[in-house]
């Protein structure tokens, strides 16, 4: 009886032992944060908008428009996504959003690698982003 019970004990430990995995399988990728560091620069086709962010400081441009130039204190950064909310000289707000998520530029076909919003008091808009002076990938 004790001998059953011993070969009943070493074969449910063995079944512990994750033989039921497949080896030839790649371990996960460990997932790694984004790097939002500056300068940034992101760009929308439809309607056309190009923003520079410096630092704090944020600046806005569109076609036949006054540039926006608002200040933010600083960012919200989480792993794969950096926000900021910058304050207008007319007071109101600009929400910039950048996340960690491939972007294709429709009117070049570039890839970036951010995706982005800009939240203004009149709408959204949206686009891609990546680092100042970074040239994107054509795909």
């Amino acid at each position: 009886m004790r001998r059953l019970i011993l070969l009943a004990a070493a074969l449910a430990l063995s079944a512990c032992g994750g033989s039921d995995k497949d080896p030839g399988l790649a371990p996960a990728a460990p997932d790694t944060a984004a790097n939002f560091n500056q300068p940034l620069d992101a760009r929308g086709a439809d309607p056309a908008w190009g923003l520079t962010i410096r630092g704090l400081q944020f600046t806005l441009q569109r076609p036949n428009q006054p540039d926006l130039v608002g200040a933010a204190p600083g960012a919200v950064i989480d792993a794969h996504s950096a926000s900021w909310t910058a304050t207008l000289a007319d007071k109101q707000t600009m929400r910039v959003s950048l996340y960690a998520s491939p972007c294709k530029d429709r009117a070049t076909g570039l890839v970036y690698p951010f995706s982005a919003e800009v939240q203004l008091p009149s709408g959204p808009l949206t686009g891609c982003a990546g680092k100042a002076g970074a040239s994107a990938a054509k795909r």
